[in-house]
């Protein structure tokens, strides 16, 4: 009989994974068609499928192996966090990064410790753990929401920063907080939190630093064959994670934050090869843990805390986030634009989530009063946070002149003359353009023109750091070299996504080969390719970068070879014209135009702005 119940147990286990696997990509999608934050989406389908439906019972389903599973995926994602930190932005961000988590962490605890306690009414006890809780934000909130806004200037990195190292140091808060409500001499509570900070600075720090060591000795040696590479070092990361808690209770976060924020320094090709492939896992992760997360809520638990939750998250929205940020950016460099969009993204998320059910339970073993209101309200936290900072975040980010609604500006790697034509003409339409060179003189000609331009390599490790891609949504790799292209389409697909880089088509060697091959290929625009000698033959034939209507006289110059199409504008939207692609119906075209079509563009513009002959009356 027992058998029977585990094997039909074990036949739902899969289809039901695949439902949250499948729910979670379909979430994502809709988030990105509907331009929304994917958290929210996430949270909905998780609601949806869990308390809404019954599809999903994730006690059911997992049991005890729930909470293990959530927290390896938290630490592969903290690790990949650690790893996309750039020591150049700790060292730009540092200052206020440290206070945050430390000021504003001990600022965010107090103001949530003593209004949970005021608020809910319960005890002491519950609401210091609810307090150091409550202390994080996380990588598996701020990303998405980050990636979504898109802020310009430092409160992206900082953001980003806090969130990675955030973690840890709310789960150690979380273990202290529980040791010390269980004791009740101040002398044996003040040891015993030293012993465990002690702990975890030797098990957490000690063995990231000693692995990642050993690992990046092994990488630089070439000891691990390049298929090994991936695999070898998220087997380190789960095992190093796993023998950090094993010496101490949620140090392993520790380990894994350090392991990675060490290799980050290295910046080798293999670092970013595992930076590739944990990126698209952590997607992945996200997505089942906030389906996960969500199925878990029971409307029961929630009815009672609803009503007073409401004031609690006022208080952690516009006291306890504005005072740790207030109090963390004294005397710093930031502007008050930067530092209010500060105050408003403090999300919380799967860390938070784990942790208040593991102590909460273990509370609950200790007959600790109101110990089965905490995972509840946090639960509350998390959605009301992640739908204010969700829904309001990008909005503010545009208010305060950090971010714009409409990103369809372009980054234009190369400042030559025809770069320069297209972008005067994308302008003249009303779309923003960024060009950067590392030759003086195109520089000084596009400023001159009145474009915005920086003498900065495509290829440069900290490119995409260093421009102010506010309202740049997509960019074109225009250089004259074929490799520096496809190059620079790579480096800034994990910025723009694949969809939007572009890039001229590569030449073709003597034996007719293509110059690069198509898999290291950006998306070619031209609809027959154009390759950076035809623009440059043409340039040398008195050929200009013009606009010119759709119709039946632009299809005629196309087909005699009098105009290569490159970008179509409608209503001030633009998008490239790729291989294959047809020629627009409406709106107007910006490409390379011969001198001949030129006139016959100028003589139909100078027609269009003279006056109509007054009619003579008749007598």
């Amino acid at each position: 009989m027992s058998a029977a119940i585990l094997a039909a147990g074990e036949s739902t286990i899969g289809p039901t994974l695949a439902v949250i696997v499948g729910a979670g990509m379909v979430a994502q999608w809709l988030a990105w068609r509907a331009q929304v934050p994917s958290i929210i989406a996430l949270l909905l389908a998780g609601l949806l499928l869990g308390p809404v439906t019954g599809v999903i019972d994730p006690d059911e389903l997992l049991g005890g192996t729930l909470f293990p599973l959530v927290s390896l995926s938290v630490a592969i994602i903290l690790f990949e966090g650690g790893l996309d930190l750039p020591p150049r932005e700790l060292r730009n961000t540092g200052t206020v990064v440290r206070r945050l988590i430390t000021i504003g962490a001990v600022l965010t605890f107090l103001v949530g410790w003593y209004a949970s306690r005021e608020i809910f009414g319960i005890s002491n006890q519950a609401a210091i753990v609810l307090g150091a809780v409550l202390v994080v934000t996380g990588p598996t909130v701020v990303g998405p929401l980050l990636r979504f806004v898109r802020p310009a200037g430092r409160t992206g990195p900082i953001l980003r920063a806090e969130g990675v190292l955030i973690d840890p140091i709310g789960a150690t808060a979380a273990l202290l907080a529980f040791e010390i409500v269980l004791l009740e001499d101040a002398n044996e509570a003040l040891l015993r939190v030293a012993g465990i900070l002690v702990l975890t600075l030797v098990a957490g720090a000690g063995i990231g630093l000693l692995a990642a060591y050993v690992l990046d000795e092994a990488l630089r040696r070439f000891l691990i064959p390049d298929q090994l590479i991936v695999p070898v070092t998220f087997a380190v990361v789960i095992a190093t994670f796993v023998a950090a808690n094993e010496i101490q209770e949620e140090s392993g976060l520790v380990t894994v934050t350090v392991l990675g924020m060490y290799l980050a320094r290295r910046e080798t090709s293999t670092v970013r090869h595992v930076l590739e492939f944990s990126e698209s896992l952590r997607t992945l992760l996200i997505s089942a843990l906030f389906i996960l997360l969500a199925a878990r809520i029971q409307a029961d638990q929630l009815r009672d805390v609803l009503l007073p939750a409401l004031g609690f998250l006022a208080v952690m929205v516009f006291v306890a986030r504005p005072l740790s940020v207030l109090v963390s950016t004294v005397r710093t460099a930031l502007t008050w634009r930067e530092r209010i969009f500060l105050t408003m993204m403090a999300p919380r998320g799967i860390v938070a989530a784990a942790v208040s059910a593991i102590f909460a339970i273990r509370m609950e073993e200790e007959n600790i009063a109101d110990a089965d209101q905490i995972v509840p309200i946090v639960f509350l936290v998390i959605i009301g946070t992640i739908v204010v900072y969700g829904f309001f975040s990008g909005p503010a980010a545009r208010w305060l002149g950090l971010a714009e609604a409409q990103v369809d500006g372009v980054l234009i790697a190369g400042a030559h003359a025809p770069s320069r034509g297209i972008a005067l003409q994308l302008k003249a339409h009303g779309i923003k353009t960024l060009l950067i060179d590392t030759d003086p003189y195109n520089v000084t000609r596009s400023i001159s023109n009145g474009l915005q331009a920086r003498r900065l390599s495509v290829l440069a490790e900290d490119a995409a750091h260093d421009l102010d891609l506010r309202g740049i949504g997509r960019m074109l790799a225009f250089t004259s070299n074929d490799e520096v292209n496809a190059l620079a389409t790579a480096r800034f697909a994990r910025v723009f996504g694949r969809r939007e880089v572009f890039q001229l088509s590569p030449g073709k060697r003597r034996s007719g080969e293509q110059a690069v091959p198509s898999e290291y290929l950006g998306r070619q625009i031209g609809i027959e390719g154009l390759t950076y000698a035809t623009v440059d033959e043409r340039a040398r034939q008195g050929w200009k970068v013009r606009t010119s209507p759709v119709g039946s006289v632009l299809e005629a110059a196309v087909e005699n070879d009098l105009f290569i199409p490159i970008i179509r504008v409608i209503d001030e939207r633009m998008a490239f014209l790729c291989r294959n692609d047809a020629l627009p119906v409406a709106g107007t075209v910006i490409g390379i135009a011969a001198p001949s079509f030129q006139h016959e563009l100028d003589n139909a513009a100078r027609d269009a702005t003279e006056p109509a002959p007054a009619e003579t009356p008749t007598p």
